[in-house]
């Protein structure tokens, strides 16, 4: 779609639009281009230190996005919104109405002057307003397959103002930046539960989904809400979504968190897919045979409120409360990684802690007798994991701590003297 010619010519079909204020035209650019010619950071920033801090920001996302454009055949982004600035930009309107076209009815009045060429000299500067990330990314990706250069990204391109000549039109350059951090502050960032019900790339949002569409234990008996938190009137769901993926990628992570992040940005193939969802079923199905209430729980029909049972206003069971299902699973797979055991082994050992709200073990640390509330915080979630651990057997060396400095921790999440603390109570598997 993208033509150049003469010195640094390039000329593009596109639309051209109007929308409060601004004059913009539609286009597509091939990503050589758009590598060449749109500038990052400092065009919008007067500050050396804001544009610092804007570039390594990119550069921290830009390997991100070049992992995606050069392994994922099914690319795509949204468009980019570029300023120009200078140069001798010129709009060639293409006429509808005097055209050859076997058109039925007349032509829209609107539609006229939408059409048409939109040809740069190659003397303007071009800055991204709206997508820094990509165009980073894009650079990135053509060091790496300079085939991709040939394909084409949607832009946006509107008359800005430069911060090298905002003292020209300081009014032009105020509105450019005002365009900048509007469209970065209301571009809302797609939530987790977004993710997990839409990505067709990440591993573990494709198996989540399957899970809560097949396995007894979810189907229809999972809260679908934002977030870790299951509503107080909410009898029927076993845990949440997010909880749910959370467990599982933490379950599934294979080799270390960066490098099974870049792994989440790309579908593998359907027989390694197969594989991860095997796994995941072999975790779910191991719970229900070691935990009497889950298997209860997953042969009862979505309708019934049989979570109440299990969780109310005096505590209940710790697995049907987020936070603790999230650390029994993390559990589960540190026995395995630290002792060697097989996940029917990992999660026997765990079903031997009490897992009574009211037990001792987690009055102060996960629940608050008084108010009837989990606590959630980091550092008692924290505090949880490795007493679970020790509890089941575990070594605590390898949670990087000792029994020391977890009776230390004890003791200052439930305000008591340390010498008061007795790990030994804790431990229930030799």
């Amino acid at each position: 779609m993208t033509s150049t010619g003469g010195s640094g010519q390039i000329i593009l079909p596109a639309l051209r639009a109007r929308m409060g204020e601004w004059w913009y035209y539609i286009t597509a650019m091939k990503m050589s281009d758009i590598a060449e010619r749109i500038s990052i950071a400092k065009e919008i920033h007067r500050s050396e230190s804001l544009q610092d801090l804007l570039q390594r920001n990119l550069t921290d996302r830009a390997t991100g996005i070049a992992d995606y454009l050069t392994g994922q055949g099914q690319r795509l982004f949204n468009s980019l919104v570029v300023g120009t600035y200078g140069g001798d930009p010129k709009w060639h309107e293409v006429s509808i109405r005097s055209g050859p076209y076997n058109l039925e009815g007349e032509v829209p009045s609107h539609v006229e002057g939408i059409l048409g060429l939109l040809v740069l000299d190659g003397s303007e500067k071009l800055f991204a307003i709206d997508g820094q990330h990509r165009v980073a990314g894009i650079r990135k990706a053509l060091e790496r397959n300079d085939a991709l250069g040939a394909e084409e990204v949607s832009v946006i391109f509107v008359a800005g103002v430069t911060q090298d000549h905002r003292h020209e039109d300081p009014e032009g350059f105020e509105r450019t930046r005002r365009l900048f951090t509007t469209l970065n502050r209301y571009a809302k960032p797609v939530s987790k539960t977004d993710i997990i019900a839409l990505d067709e790339d990440d591993s573990v949002a494709i198996v989540t989904r399957s899970l809560v569409e097949e396995h007894p234990l979810f189907f229809g008996k999972v809260s679908l809400g934002q977030g870790n938190r299951i509503p107080s009137n909410d009898q029927k769901s076993f845990t949440s979504i997010v909880t749910l993926y959370d467990s599982l990628d933490a379950y599934l992570q294979k080799g270390t968190r960066p490098s099974w992040n870049r792994f989440k940005r790309l579908r593998p193939g359907e027989e390694k897919l197969k594989d991860i969802l095997e796994e995941a079923n072999l975790l779910w199905d191991t719970y229900c045979a070691s935990f009497p209430e889950l298997m209860e729980f997953s042969e009862v029909q979505a309708s019934e409120d049989i979570a109440a049972k299990f969780r109310h206003q005096e505590g209940g069971h710790l697995l049907f409360r987020p936070v603790g299902l999230l650390a029994s699973v993390r559990v589960a797979h540190d026995l395995m990684n630290s002792i060697g055991l097989s996940i029917q082994e990992a999660v026997g050992r765990v079903a031997r802690v009490p897992m009574d709200l009211q037990h001792e073990m987690w009055t102060g640390i996960v629940w608050n007798g008084i108010s009837r509330r989990m606590i959630a915080s980091g550092e008692n979630q924290s505090a949880a994991r490795k007493l679970m651990f020790f509890a089941a057997g575990g070594d605590l060396t390898y949670l990087k701590t000792t029994p020391s400095d977890l009776k230390t921790e004890i003791a200052g999440l439930l305000n008591r003297d340390e010498k008061d603390i007795s790990l030994e109570g804790f431990s229930f598997v030799p």
